[in-house]
């Protein structure tokens, strides 16, 4: 076996072992991008994944190249390589001049010569592809780019398993998640206490920056906070939301999911919402016998489209905040109708009450 043999199956075992021994993607991928960059002696490689809500492919990994290079723009997937992720790899001798590169001046000025494409495959659809990179002008052989496409088929596996993982492990805790809020409700008469509890399992259990609650004070007309998690002072205390369009839509009894706070118009504090590190929003309206009271929202940390599986389990959540505040009113009131009873009750006979 030849030298470059040996060490292209060394590198694949060694992949398949940090494969085997974790369910981490972002350790996967780096050990992938490190591991084939050695081996096929290059400048640099990369690994994007496809977002098919904005088309683009997104950096899931790198090693090699400048933060300079990596932020030069969006990649967009029918401009750069579209044949990669048409699940055919693509070599390309001159990534300077070739008509086929995205961005070739800004890989002259990064000192990529050549470039070639493979995709990564998961259960047959193309999820992203990986990039080598040389700083010398070079020609990929056929034994190169099948070594690529192996590796590249590794980074699929290992995006598969984590998945497959994560929403294992997001159902089992949106379960727990559910169980603790019944049983506080069962439990708990006090409406804060169990809001508190609320919008805590909401940022735990969908792995989610924050949470809040927001109810509506009729007499004053305003949206009002009486809970959160994860929120800062200044963030919860920026300013009225009575502009909020999202919050309006969700009081009409919508469900409604923001991807981009920042640039999303219904959005009414995007900079503090920058500066909070809040990319994304889920707003879902809290029901109490046919009338909207409030809405419930968790806030993420990075863009996020929500499942139906996450849009459920909040909007559950938000029907056991109506029946916390439901069971505290008729404890409130009955509370109320025994107090005057027993007080009718001691006139009647007499006694006086301590």
């Amino acid at each position: 076996m030849a030298f470059k043999e040996r060490m292209y199956l060394q590198i694949f075992m060694e992949i398949s072992k940090v494969l085997a021994s974790s369910l981490s993607v972002d350790e996967v991928l780096d050990q992938i991008v490190r591991q084939i960059t050695k081996a096929m002696n290059l400048k640099g490689a990369t690994i994007r994944l496809v977002n098919p809500k904005t088309n683009t492919l997104e950096l899931a990994a790198s090693v090699g190249v400048s933060d300079k290079y990596l932020n030069k723009g969006p990649v967009d997937m029918d401009k750069s390589i579209a044949e990669s992720l048409r699940g055919r790899p693509v070599a390309i001798f001159d990534a300077q001049n070739d008509p086929r590169m995205q961005y070739p001046q800004e890989a002259k000025e990064e000192g990529i010569a050549s470039l070639a494409a493979v995709p990564m495959m998961s259960k047959g659809k193309v999820i992203g592809a990986m990039r080598l990179l040389t700083s010398e002008p070079r020609e990929f052989t056929m034994e190169e780019v099948d070594f690529a496409l192996a590796v590249a088929e590794l980074g699929g596996q290992a995006i598969l398993n984590a998945r497959m993982y994560e929403t294992r492990t997001r159902e089992l805790n949106l379960l727990k998640g559910m169980l603790e809020v019944t049983k506080a409700i069962n439990s708990a008469l006090e409406v804060k206490k169990v809001l508190a509890l609320l919008v805590k399992t909401a940022t735990t259990a969908l792995d989610v920056k924050a949470a809040a609650v927001r109810l509506l004070d009729e007499k004053r007309q305003q949206m009002e906070l009486v809970a959160s998690y994860g929120l800062s002072d200044r963030y919860i205390h920026k300013g009225p939301v009575g502009t909020d369009k999202s919050l309006t839509e969700a009081m009409m009894g919508k469900t409604v999911s923001i991807y981009d706070i920042v640039r999303d118009p219904r959005a009414t504090y995007s900079k503090e919402a920058q500066e909070e590190g809040i990319k994304s929003v889920l707003s879902v309206p809290i029901n109490l016998k046919g009338k909207v009271i409030g809405v419930m929202r968790i806030y993420t940390a990075e863009p996020r489209d929500f499942t139906d599986e996450e849009i459920t389990f909040l909007s559950s959540l938000a029907e056991q905040a109506a029946l916390a505040m439901e069971n505290a009113r008729l404890y409130q009131k009955l509370k109320g109708e025994y107090e005057e009873l027993m007080g009718d009750l001691y006139r009647f006979t007499g006694f006086t009450r301590f």
